[in-house]
């Protein structure tokens, strides 16, 4: 008989634990359920407020709304630091424009002569440049994207560039600033819908903040910002 209930008491508890691990793991479930329940409605609430273009300021500045917030977007500063990320990153030369008529820009001896020591740095940029004589420069291709009529004062800025004293790493990346920015949209231009929402989505991911100068790309204003502004509350 006392065998018996030795048996009996380690059958109970055996149940009893069995019941115990049961309802733990019946827990457990329940806290995944409620965490991917939880990761699910910040999705869906994420999904919810997505930024919406409602215009554009002097041609300059996107507007964008999000909840209760309104941004504004320098389309100028995010495609500039959209182009200098590519072109930094870039294993390939890029794409280039062939000008129909090559131009001979003349330039101070000094900024030529340090243009032309640079050719191959210039030509990785995509520009195809020969020496012109007499301080002249003959340019027969250019970045793709870079209006022709930005040619001389964008040699002129990368003769600045050449001429600092910092490494050659920080010589590049300014003259690559400098490309960037004269390959990019520029203010009061009118552009395609489908450009401005790429520039867009690139701020709201979080992508691009500031332009490779350091300025920033977007500036944030609240609702109640706005409605403090026009008295609306105090």
């Amino acid at each position: 008989m006392p065998v018996n209930n030795n048996n009996n008491n380690l059958e109970n508890e055996n149940k009893n634990n069995k019941n115990e691990n049961e309802n733990k793991n019946d827990d457990k479930k329940k806290e995944n359920r409620v965490e991917d329940g939880q990761e699910k409605i910040a999705a869906v609430t994420e999904e919810e407020t997505p930024w919406r273009m409602i215009g554009e300021a002097f041609r300059t500045y996107l507007i964008c709304e999000c909840g209760d917030d309104i941004w504004l977007i320098d389309k100028h500063a995010a495609h500039e630091r959209i182009n200098f990320d590519k072109l930094r990153e870039a294993r390939e030369k890029p794409m280039r424009q062939t000008l129909l008529v090559s131009q001979a820009v003349e330039l101070a001896r000094e900024d030529a002569l340090i243009l032309l020591e640079n050719l191959d740095v210039l030509d990785q940029m995509g520009f195809a440049c020969e020496d012109f004589g007499d301080g002249s420069i003959l340019i027969r291709e250019i970045p793709d994207g870079m209006d022709p009529e930005e040619i001389a004062a964008a040699l002129e800025e990368l003769a600045e560039d050449f001429k600092t004293g910092r490494s050659a790493e920080e010589r590049r990346d300014a003259a690559l600033k400098t490309v960037a920015c004269k390959m990019s949209i520029k203010g009061g231009w009118e552009n395609d819908e489908r450009e401005l929402y790429i520039l867009m989505e690139k701020v709201r991911s979080g992508e691009i903040r500031y332009c490779p100068h350091g300025r920033p790309v977007a500036v944030k204003i609240t609702k109640r910002e706005l409605e403090k502004k026009f008295k609306r509350i105090i």
